[in-house]
Parts: structure tokens; C-alpha cells; sequence
């Protein structure tokens, strides 16, 4: 479980610094994405998205970590994520969400198939 939380933290700070690359191992090739801003089932299109980094995150705080093991090879990480951003990289915003992968062993290495971001409601 404590791989899974390190591997999220990992994907966050590879969203903060536009590392596509990441992405690019981290992702299934059939990956489906869910956001306040779409549904996106493009492989390609999700990784450009990480690679424009168009508003970019300059921190995301995870907290409330949980795990849930599907099979040996399948699993869900949800947590709540802090993020503050730069929309359009100059107007500074802070949104709260929470965040759901679903991941799957392929050769030894964990891959996120989908994941999700919804809103959270202010404290």
C-alpha cells in the first residue's frame, strides 16, 4: 500500500513539473480520464495535456490516503489533494479535490488505467 501512495506522490509532482514523460510509462494504453473539465479517453491527448502544463500546479498537498486491493494485480488509491495552480500560468487559484486511481500490475511495474479528480466541497 505504501508503494501506491509513494507512486501517487510521484504522479503529482510529474503533474506539478509537466513531466509527460512519466505520464508516458505511468499510463495504460487504453487510460480513461474524468475531470470537472472533461472525459478524455485519448491516450494522446492526456499526455499532451501534461506535456503543455497550460495551468500549471504549483503544489498538491495529498491527505486522507486510502487503498483499496482489488486482486494482487489491481487496486484504488483515493485521497484528497490541495492543489494551487496558475490558470492560463498567471492567475493563482486553490481548489480542493478528490482523486481516484485505478491501477494495474503490467510486467512488474503499477499503471494507472483511469483516474478521477472531482471537486471537494470547502471546509
Amino acid at each position: 500500500m505504501d508503494e501506491l501512495i509513494a507512486l501517487t506522490e510521484k504522479a503529482w509532482e510529474a503533474n506539478r513539473n509537466g513531466d509527460a514523460a512519466f505520464y508516458d510509462r505511468f499510463l495504460t494504453e487504453d487510460v480513461h480520464s474524468v475531470s470537472p473539465w472533461g472525459v478524455v479517453t485519448d491516450r494522446d491527448t492526456i499526455l499532451k495535456g501534461f506535456a503543455e502544463n497550460q495551468n500549471p500546479y504549483t503544489r498538491t498537498d495529498q491527505s486522507d490516503h486510502k487503498v483499496i486491493m482489488l486482486t494482487e494485480d489491481s487496486a484504488i488509491h483515493t485521497s484528497t489533494v490541495e492543489i494551487d495552480m496558475l490558470v492560463g500560468g498567471t492567475t493563482e487559484r486553490t481548489m480542493r479535490v478528490y482523486a481516484t486511481t485505478s491501477l494495474v500490475r503490467r510486467d512488474g511495474e503499477w499503471k494507472a488505467a483511469h483516474f478521477q479528480i472531482t471537486p471537494a466541497p470547502e471546509h
